[in-house]
């Protein structure tokens, strides 16, 4: 009975870590398509406000040519008061709104860096069991397996660095072969 009851209890715990990844992988995910569903929000409005200001613009263009050739450019403050006045709340708005769209950027480049921080974890903890494996086996000695361990750690330490690097190569900043030897220096 006592082996039932270990594969059974190992079966709960698979059971219940996969259910509770895949309900944060959910969460995660519906989160992120809130968030940019919001983002994307925003930035039509910040279309729309742009459409405004041009409107307000050519129509300050307008009354100031206007101005010149009536009153020889005297009083131009009165002339664009109102439409200033009319402006400066639009002004305001958009920059509140380009504010918030850089926070919700920023809160889903967060998510996303964690979320390939976790797969670097994943792999590390895969790798790490499976060299246990291997020496339990007597496939590998506990100092090799300590040398691809710690090959292994290197790559998982140096994750900002190496996420800099790829968005260097993506930004066509470093060539694919400084790209390949700087991800070989850090582990990667």
């Amino acid at each position: 009975m006592g082996l039932f009851d270990k594969i059974k209890t190992q079966a709960n715990t698979i059971g219940t870590n996969i259910s509770e990844s895949t309900s944060k992988l959910t969460s995660d995910i519906s989160t992120a398509s809130k968030e940019k569903s919001k983002l994307s929000a925003i930035n039509s409005e910040i279309t729309s406000l742009n459409g405004q200001l041009n409107i307000a613009y050519q129509d300050i263009g307008k009354k100031y040519v206007s101005n010149l050739l009536e009153n020889q450019g005297e009083n131009v403050e009165v002339v664009l008061k109102d439409t200033l006045d009319r402006i400066e709340p639009i002004l305001e708005q958009k920059i509140e709104l380009e504010k918030e769209a850089i926070e919700i950027e920023k809160k889903l480049k967060d998510q996303i860096i964690l979320q390939e921080k976790a797969i670097f974890q994943r792999e590390y903890d895969e790798e790490k069991e499976k060299l246990e494996k291997a020496v339990k086996l007597d496939l590998l000695t506990e100092k090799e397996m300590q040398e691809k361990l710690a090959r292994a750690q290197l790559k998982l330490d140096n994750f900002d660095n190496i996420r800099k690097v790829k968005k260097q190569y993506d930004m066509k900043l470093i060539s694919k072969d400084e790209l390949n030897e700087k991800l070989s220096s850090l582990g990667a």
